[in-house]
């Protein structure tokens, strides 16, 4: 069985379209959980809506605690009943029909698959060059010293085993989640694997996303070269 998360906070502008094009897919036995994080528009409506029409459809709602993308990613992944789990940002911003591929590779050998959008074939679209060179040269930096072959560790656009996820721990909650979660999968052996994707901006609502402040968060995890996960 898969898994598809979906951490979404103040979403209701792109929710309904994220699940109508996902739903279009018609992914064999996989479910989709929607984690709203703590919202203050229509997103808890809108889930709970495509939850009672749809079977394979979840809701989790986070309504007080600890808010943020990595806290709504935890959260669903451990009340996900699939073995190959995927992370999907509720932006609209990836391109959904990466994720079979995605899946394809972790049920070939790998066990952990990022959408790529810096290796061969992937694409960057509309997406600022500032923003791509900025993520690019990390994950390139973060590739020499760690020592893997993938592209885009900061791409929180993902498939991942389960147990991989039982075995890392994670402290990130916030967008250094997807970095974190990749460099300490590798160092603990599991094997990482890439399969090209395109990216999208988003059309409709406001990032929360600060790419200043998530830059030296990232830089940041480059003590795990010295001290162990």
């Amino acid at each position: 069985m898969n898994s598809i998360i979906i951490p979404a906070y103040n979403e209701e502008e792109n929710l309904p379209f994220l699940l109508d094009d996902l739903l279009s897919l018609k992914l064999k036995d996989t479910e989709i959980i929607i984690v709203n994080d703590n919202s203050k528009d229509k997103t808890p409506e809108i889930a709970e809506r495509y939850s009672k029409k749809y079977k394979n459809i979840s809701v989790i709602n986070r309504t007080k605690g600890n808010n943020g993308m990595g806290f709504a990613l935890v959260e669903g992944t451990k009340k996900a009943k699939g073995e190959i789990i995927v992370w999907l940002m509720a932006d609209r911003c990836d391109n959904l029909e990466t994720i079979p591929r995605m899946i394809n590779k972790i049920k070939s050998g790998s066990d952990m698959v990022f959408g790529s959008r810096y290796m061969k074939g992937g694409s960057i679209g509309d997406n600022s060059k500032i923003k791509a060179l900025l993520s690019g040269g990390y994950t390139f930096v973060a590739s020499i010293l760690f020592r893997f072959k993938v592209h885009d560790i900061g791409n929180a656009f993902r498939a991942f085993r389960k147990e991989v996820f039982n075995a890392v721990t994670l402290n990130r909650m916030d967008f250094s989640i997807s970095p974190e979660f990749a460099i300490k999968a590798h160092i603990l052996g599991f094997k990482l694997g890439e399969v090209p994707t395109s990216y999208t901006r988003r059309k409709e609502g406001v990032s929360k996303f600060k790419i200043l402040k998530m830059g030296w968060e990232d830089v940041k995890l480059f003590k795990y070269l010295f001290v162990n996960p």
